[in-house]
């Protein structure tokens, strides 16, 4: 009893650091493999190890703040070896006899999906006990985050574009001297450096203007992928929510001299069997992509455990072999075409 007392008010404490984030601990509580500059941020996305630090991993003398970036920066491959911190002690431990705990209530870095280690099956079942989540080997945890990994980039992603390139480009533009992205090996030193050359000390601020900085380039290189646009007042003539919170999701119709803004294909064809109307221009979001796709050659997944904004959703792709990738990592029932898609089977969503 005196056992759990002391991790529930450890876990309270955590929480009372940085502003809530149970993942975060005081700098000078965090063990650091790279002592040199940019030694503190994730070498694969950037951000602050400490912040993050209940989640962060090692493997070959670099240092990650979640297994999200591990298996990133593996491309996949289960490493042979690896460390992980334990949630409890703060110490790393070997992850292959670590004790995961996955899907708990606690927010995960990098993933919609937490994923916390410890040293004892013990500590792991009285986390789990107060906080839910499964009980997993780092195998098993690696094998998850490999099924979450395209989700979580589509996150992630969606997160960067909804705001964060913005303010990393207000902050570079008015707080730093300019840099040459191509002169780093990696984000973690370009943020070691804007920390050297901007006004600025603020972490997330520092962060969001190496993420602009660095990923500007790729997002040039993207700018011929079409996207569906949505007014900020759109809303949904289906459920009458506003469109444009939910930009992964969007689909459209363009009815010659006016568009239409659906929340999800769900909706989108609900109205579609409403109208009775047969419509020439009709655009859905690819999932993996979220760039503007033709919805009558689209392909879709249905009885997945992805949810949309209005729960059980049509999830759409470009090609059957995304569609079929994605239906074998989130348990998709049914794969179909445009002319596949019934009244009933809308209804039964």
């Amino acid at each position: 009893m005196f056992s759990k007392l002391c991790f529930a008010l450890s876990l309270s404490v955590s929480l009372a650091f940085g502003a809530g984030m149970f993942q975060s601990v005081e700098p000078d509580k965090a063990t650091l493999v790279n002592t040199k500059q940019g030694g503190e941020y994730c070498m694969n996305c950037g951000m602050n190890l400490p912040k993050f630090y209940k989640t962060n991993h090692i493997h070959k003398d670099t240092q990650y703040c979640s297994l999200h970036c591990l298996y990133e920066a593996t491309r996949g491959n289960l490493p042979s070896e690896a460390k992980v911190v334990d949630t409890k002690n703060l110490n790393f431990i070997d992850a292959y006899k670590a004790t995961y705990v996955i899907g708990s209530s606690m927010k995960g870095t990098m993933s919609q999906n937490s994923k916390y280690a410890f040293s004892s099956i013990e500590d792991a079942k009285e986390f789990q006990a107060q906080n839910g989540g499964s009980i997993a080997n780092f195998e098993e945890a690696f094998e998850v985050a490999k099924k979450d990994f395209l989700s979580d980039k589509k996150m992630i992603k969606a997160k960067r574009e909804g705001g964060v390139y913005e303010k990393g480009k207000t902050v570079y533009e008015t707080k730093c001297q300019k840099v040459n992205a191509k002169e780093f090996k990696n984000i973690a030193s370009l943020k070691a450096n804007l920390k050297e050359v901007c006004s600025t000390k603020n972490d997330a601020e520092l962060q969001a203007a190496a993420l602009y900085i660095w990923d500007t380039p790729k997002a040039k290189e993207q700018k011929t992928i079409s996207k569906i646009i949505v007014p900020k007042d759109a809303k949904c003539p289906v459920c009458g929510m506003f469109v444009a919170k939910n930009p992964s999701w969007v689909a459209m119709i363009n009815d010659g001299d006016k568009e239409l803004y659906f929340d999800g294909v769900k909706d989108m064809m609900k109205f579609i069997f409403k109208e009775n109307k047969k419509f020439n221009q009709i655009f859905v979001t690819n999932y993996y992509k979220l760039q503007k796709i033709d919805a009558k050659t689209a392909i879709y997944v249905i009885g997945s455990d992805v949810y949309g904004p209005m729960g059980s959703e049509l999830i759409p792709f470009s090609t059957i072999e995304e569609a079929r990738t994605f239906a074998k990592d989130h348990d998709g029932k049914t794969i179909l075409s445009f002319d596949e898609i019934t009244k009933s089977l809308v209804e039964k969503l």
